[in-house]
């Protein structure tokens, strides 16, 4: 009896000298010291530092563009732009923007075929083939129909808003009482 009256003293001192080593503010307890909460600290401000020039890099990549039919500009981001046509709705009431202006305004490329009225549209991993006056298109090697074929007018090669934007991967809305159009990308 008395050996486990030993052992019982002999473990609670051994506990209290462990509890005494790590007491708050010691070395032993890194929770509570100044340089542990340091260190956390700034740990925790450079994480939160990237997420912030992460979200204001995708924040500049953020575009809205607004156009309205009959307008000579378009507002890209607050900041007016001049047309170097004007949009128009089609008798089926698609709306209509000159081939030129939709590639600088949405960033992509345009290539025009005369000689076979053709339109290529790259931007990105995407790639959309058009022809004047036809509903038929390729995206991505993949054959679709449109209701609203490109045109020609006053020489100049108009695509519809709607079938490009959406194709491309832009949000495309139409505001009928203001009539404009708002592409968001």
């Amino acid at each position: 009896m008395r050996w486990r009256k030993l052992k019982i003293m002999l473990a609670a001192l051994l506990a209290l000298l462990l509890l005494l080593a790590a007491t708050p503010g010691s070395r032993n307890d890194p929770l509570v010291t100044a340089e542990w909460v340091e260190q956390y600290v700034d740990a925790q401000a450079a994480a939160l530092e990237k997420r912030l020039d992460a979200l204001e890099e995708e924040l500049h990549s953020f575009q809205v563009v607004r156009l309205w039919l009959g307008k000579s500009y378009f507002e890209q981001n607050g900041e007016n732009k001049l047309l170097d046509a004007v949009p128009y709705a089609s008798t089926a009431g698609r709306t209509y923007l000159p081939l030129r202006a939709l590639g600088e305004i949405v960033g992509a490329e345009f290539k025009w075929d005369a000689a076979t009225k053709k339109v290529t549209c790259l931007k990105g991993d995407a790639t959309i083939i058009l022809f004047v006056g036809s509903s038929s298109i390729t995206v991505n090697g993949r054959q679709e129909t449109i209701d609203a074929p490109p045109e020609i007018v006053n020489g100049r090669t108009f695509v519809p808003v709607r079938v490009i934007g959406e194709k491309l991967g832009f949000e495309v809305s139409w505001e009928p009482a203001e009539k404009m159009v708002t592409l968001t990308y």
